[in-house]
This record gives C-alpha cells, sequence and structure tokens, in this order.
C-alpha cells in the first residue's frame, strides 16, 4: 500500500500515470494535491475490497467445515448398524470380496475340483457316522447366474445355505420330508461337515440361497442317506484315503445302492477324491487291482499324501484351507489330504467359541515328483 507521503515525492506527470492506471476520471486536468487526494481515496477503496473479499472466503470455508461436521453427526452408526458390522469378518471386505462368498460355483484347492468343467449342477451327502454328514457341491457359474435373475431384488440379502430335511420314509417314490435348520455357508469351498441328531435316521439336503423375506432358491437336491445306531459300527474316519476301507459301508449308508442318479454321484465322488478306480466289491487300501488281460506284470506306482494334525481348545472351530475340521473330545485333529506335484498353502485358522480371538497357522509345502526312464537289462550269456 502506497502512503501519502511516497505520493508527494512523486512528480505530477507520474501522479497523473498511476490515476491512469487505476482508472480515475478527469485526472489530466487535476493539479497535484488533487491527485494525491484522488490516489489515497482510490487505493483506500481497493484495500477496503480486499479485506471484504478475504473475510466471505474465511465465513465460507467455516461454514462449510461446520456443514460436513454436523452431517458426519448425523450419520453416527446406530447400534443395530454396528451389530451388523460385528458380524462381519474384521476386515475392510471390497464389494468384488463380497460377491466372491457369496458365489458357491468357486469351488476350493482343498479336495476341489478345480480346473475341470462341472457339467451340471450337483450335491452328493455321506455318512461320517451317527451324528456327522458331510455335503460336496459342485455348482455352475451359470447356475448363480440364473438364481440371482430369479430373486431380483431380494438377491442383495440372499445368502448361501445348506437346508437339512429329515425324510420320513425313503422307501416310498414320494416321501415327505421336514425341515431341520438353514445352514449358512459361503463360496471358495466345495464341501461341508453337517451335524445332525437323535440317530438313526434318514436325511437329505438341498443347497441354494435364502433371502430375508424367507424366499428359498434351491440349486440341486442330494441323494437320501441313512445314519447308523450309536455303536451300531465303527465310527468312520474322516480323512478321504480311509474311506477305501469303509467304501462298501459308506456307500450303502449314503445311498448308494439305490440306483439312479444319486448312486453315480457317489461312486464318481469317491473315484474323484481318491484319484483311483473303486471297484464294485473288492477295495483293497490302496485301490491296487490284480493284474489282469491287458496289464503288465511289472507295475510300480509311488504316490504321496500329506497329513496335517495339532490341537486346539475343544469347544473351538478350526478351519484349513477354508474347510471346517471335526475335533476329537480333546481337541485334537487330523486331516489327510491329496498332495499334487506343486507347491501348497494351507492357511490353518482357530477361532474361540464366541469368536472375539483368533490364530492363525500357515504351513506351506512343496512336492516334486521325478519319474525316471525304465532300465532293461539283457539277459547274461
Amino acid at each position: 500500500m502506497i502512503s501519502k507521503v511516497d505520493l508527494k515525492s512523486q512528480t505530477v506527470k507520474e501522479l497523473g500515470q498511476r490515476a491512469r492506471d487505476l482508472g480515475i476520471p478527469g485526472y489530466a486536468s487535476m493539479r497535484k494535491d488533487e491527485l494525491i487526494k484522488a490516489l489515497s481515496n482510490k487505493l483506500r477503496a481497493i484495500k477496503a475490497a480486499k479485506t471484504r473479499a478475504k473475510k466471505k472466503k474465511a465465513d465460507s470455508s467455516s461454514a462449510s467445515a461446520k456443514r460436513k461436521r454436523t452431517t458426519r453427526a448425523r450419520k453416527k452408526p446406530t447400534l443395530p448398524e454396528i451389530q451388523l458390522k460385528s458380524n462381519l469378518v474384521k476386515l475392510d471386505m471390497g464389494e468384488a470380496e463380497k460377491q466372491k462368498l457369496k458365489d458357491l460355483s468357486l469351488g476350493s484347492n482343498f479336495g476341489s475340483s478345480n480346473g475341470r468343467s462341472v457339467h451340471r449342477d450337483k450335491i452328493t451327502v455321506l455318512v461320517r457316522d451317527s451324528f456327522w454328514l458331510q455335503a460336496c457341491w459342485e455348482i455352475k457359474r451359470k447356475s448363480v447366474a440364473r438364481a440371482q435373475a430369479a430373486m431380483m431384488e431380494h438377491w442383495h440379502t440372499a445368502r448361501p445355505v445348506i437346508r437339512l430335511y429329515e425324510v420320513e420314509d425313503a422307501s416310498k417314490t414320494t416321501n415327505s420330508a421336514r425341515i431341520v435348520r438353514d445352514t449358512e455357508i459361503h463360496g471358495g469351498v466345495s464341501t461341508w461337515y453337517i451335524n445332525v441328531s437323535n440317530p438313526p435316521g434318514q436325511y437329505r439336503v438341498e443347497l441354494g440361497y435364502l433371502a430375508s423375506n424367507g424366499e428359498f432358491h434351491a440349486l440341486c437336491r442330494s441323494n437320501i442317506v441313512t445314519t447308523p445306531v450309536p455303536g451300531s459300527s465303527e465310527s468312520i474316519d474322516t480323512h478321504w484315503d480311509d474311506i477305501a476301507d469303509n467304501y462298501e459301508r459308506v456307500y450303502v449308508q449314503s445311498g448308494g445302492q439305490k440306483g439312479g442318479a444319486g448312486s453315480s454321484d457317489l461312486k464318481d465322488l469317491f473315484e474323484k477324491r481318491l484319484n483311483r478306480p473303486i471297484g464294485e466289491s473288492v477295495v483293497s487300501r490302496f485301490g491296487f487291482k490284480a493284474p489282469g488281460v491287458g496289464e503288465e506284470l511289472f507295475q510300480f506306482d509311488v504316490d504321496a499324501e500329506l497329513i496335517v494334525f495339532g490341537s486346539a481348545d475343544p469347544t473351538s472351530s478350526v478351519v484349513i484351507s477354508g474347510e471346517p475340521v471335526k475335533l476329537g473330545r480333546d481337541g485334537s485333529f487330523t486331516v489327510r489330504m491329496d498332495l499334487p506335484d506343486r507347491r501348497m498353502v494351507l492357511p490353518c485358522v482357530a477361532t474361540t467359541a464366541d469368536g472375539r480371538r483368533q490364530k492363525t497357522v500357515v504351513v506351506a509345502i512343496e512336492r516334486n515328483t521325478k519319474k525316471m526312464d525304465p532300465v532293461t537289462r539283457e539277459d547274461e550269456i
């Protein structure tokens, strides 16, 4: 800001030039004292205008900040919203990740059939013992898309579930069934354990989506199984390779001899999971048949499997690679699974019964099998 003293030190010509630049009318006919007065008034008016503009901008910013604070205060989450968020995983999960958990066509690497196409939707139930069933499924991506289209506006509240039915009389062509319960599951897995009570009993399940309004959209229905009386037979081990010894008993209890598509699915499931053919009546521990016509007399096969074992609190829940693991009474567990020729990473997670504490152990394994060229020695003379 130029002071009045500075203006007095300038010539009339300099003052006139400054007055012209500031747009003061009639400056050419003014004397020096008149130019000084006009310039002083003009400069004070410019300074006052700048001060008012700064104040207005500051007031506007303050009002905007106040509105934002008020809006945030209004959007404070209610108790139901807090409870809903606490039921989700303690991670900032994006919408894409939520859709993956809802998509039942996304199987798990743990005992699944990833890498090959699924020809039709199917769910197969196995009897593991008097109180436990195991459901294994394969779902096409198109089937999930059709379910989404059919449920329309209810799809966003739909949850993937396994619906358990108790069958009154499986021998009849049209048997009645009672809904026992719905068990919520998630995508990324292809098998689930289901607890049942009051053995012996007959059960079947349906896999599908349940909306908040009670609408249930079924994707596929399982075979009918019969649980044994407790103590009437040895408990069936929960590991796939140990099923070979009990194949016939598990097959009968799971409805394999009743014919139809369910029987074929069961046989296909066993052969797929055990990675070897299973005979109709004779099943050996390692699944090898006696040499016959067209088979080489000199046979040599080597395989390997992975055994993961440990212990946890008996009241906790343990999941390995997304698959629930059944704990013994003392909290011990043993899981036997295929060991393919590649690197595997198995996240093992234990969660307390109240869901407040969780521990994770990651196991990394790599298998590298190499078959050497056969050697044939000629007979010595």
